[in-house]
């Protein structure tokens, strides 16, 4: 795995490898080109951008050269952290518990790794091993939004939005906002400022194809008019996919009244930074953090439930990997069984052949069966050995 997030990196860093729909699924059938990567699965969200490879056995492909071929622009030193193995698999159960996200435990995530997951299979560029990685991960955030309560914290980046502009205004009622874009959490901020009795103004896309959603209570307007609303405006809020600013600083300047905040929740950022100024406030992805003291214990627990599910992971794959040595164990123990003195005279009839073939697979299958936990393939080979040198040592 090799990535980059909100915790390590600036917005502006992470905006190179903010991939559309259309750039991930061309990254991701170019990478099933190289040699030795069996799969692919890119979680790219406002926060995050993590790439996953599957490869084979002593493959030396540097997943974070790759990741940085493939930026949308030159980027200047990038944070780009590798983990490998057992590593990367815990590193995306934390991420799928929230541990690692800006608003702690949020609920998002897990729809992005499930998310992320289909889109790869879709491109045909996911395989058994990473298919399963990002099944259990999907698991262990559900797991942890299940079971695991963690106080007084927002579940989304669009709650803490709504929370910090709260604070800055003391009272929403009654405010002016546009809002730009009708995604997910467009609509999300949307319902919420309409739920403080805003007036809410969502720009629609004449292009726009398939189902359109209109969060109730607010007001569609054309997106090319946005700047006709944003002038008088109290609060504007930006959370869309597209590649260019969805506010300039030039058509900013020409508004007779600017709004007081705005809110940037894109990556790539909609709002040119050079917008601030005098009585303008701008908050972008990278100011909504919630972390409480009082949340240690729960903060542990979602580390607990990680280690379990990638435990489980492990397990998976270590089964998976021990299935030659299985299948070698049961035909050693078979012949060890068939050439053994108790068998005496009958031992070469057919019919006790089978038998003695079939009693030994399911034997293996059921002793195996449970001791999952300690099943590997060095063991088993181990194993292998010794049954097949005391198979050579009976006597013919």
């Amino acid at each position: 795995m090799a990535g980059m997030d909100a915790n390590t990196t600036e917005v502006h860093q992470r905006e190179a490898f903010a991939f559309s729909n259309k750039q991930a699924k061309h990254l991701l059938t170019e990478l099933l080109q190289y040699e030795g990567i069996n799969g692919a699965i890119l979680l790219s969200t406002c926060n995050r951008t993590e790439l996953y490879l599957s490869t084979a056995e002593h493959c030396q492909i540097a997943a974070d050269a790759l990741l940085q071929e493939y930026a949308l622009f030159p980027v200047e030193n990038p944070v780009i952290q590798v983990r490998e193995e057992e590593e990367a698999a815990l590193h995306l159960m934390e991420v799928a518990c929230g541990i690692h996200s800006r608003i702690l435990h949020e609920e998002q995530i897990v729809t992005q790794i499930g998310e992320s997951a289909a889109f790869a299979r879709a491109c045909h560029t996911t395989d058994a091993m990473l298919d399963t990685l990002f099944r259990i991960a999907v698991s262990a955030g559900k797991y942890a939004l299940t079971h695991i309560s963690v106080a007084a914290v927002p579940l989304s980046v669009s709650y803490q939005a709504i929370q910090c502009l709260e604070k800055s205004c003391d009272n929403l009622s009654g405010k002016k906002c546009v809002v730009i874009g009708n995604g997910k959490m467009g609509r999300l901020v949307a319902e919420l400022l309409v739920q403080k009795h805003c007036e809410v103004y969502v720009t629609l896309r004449t292009y726009h194809h398939g189902e359109t959603i209109i969060p109730f209570g607010t007001r569609p307007i054309p997106y090319e008019a946005r700047y006709a609303y944003i002038d008088g405006a109290d609060i504007v809020c930006s959370a869309t996919r597209s590649p260019h600013f969805t506010i300039t600083a030039e058509q900013f300047s020409l508004l007779h009244k600017k709004p007081r905040w705005i809110l940037d929740l894109a990556l790539p950022r909609d709002v040119e930074p050079a917008c601030v100024e005098e009585g303008v406030t701008l908050y972008n992805i990278d100011h909504f953090e919630k972390r409480h003291p009082e949340t240690a214990e729960a903060i542990q627990q979602l580390y607990q439930t990680a280690k379990q599910y990638a435990q489980e992971f492990q397990m998976w794959r270590n089964y998976r990997d021990s299935m030659p040595y299985i299948q070698q164990v049961k035909r050693l123990t078979a012949q060890r069984l068939l050439h053994s003195t108790v068998l005496g005279p009958y031992r070469e009839e057919k019919q006790l052949e089978e038998l003695v073939c079939l009693v030994s697979e399911k034997t293996v299958d059921m002793l195996l069966d449970g001791m999952k936990s300690a099943v590997a393939p060095d063991l088993l080979q181990a194993c292998c050995e010794k049954i097949g040198a005391r198979a050579r040592a009976l006597p013919k």
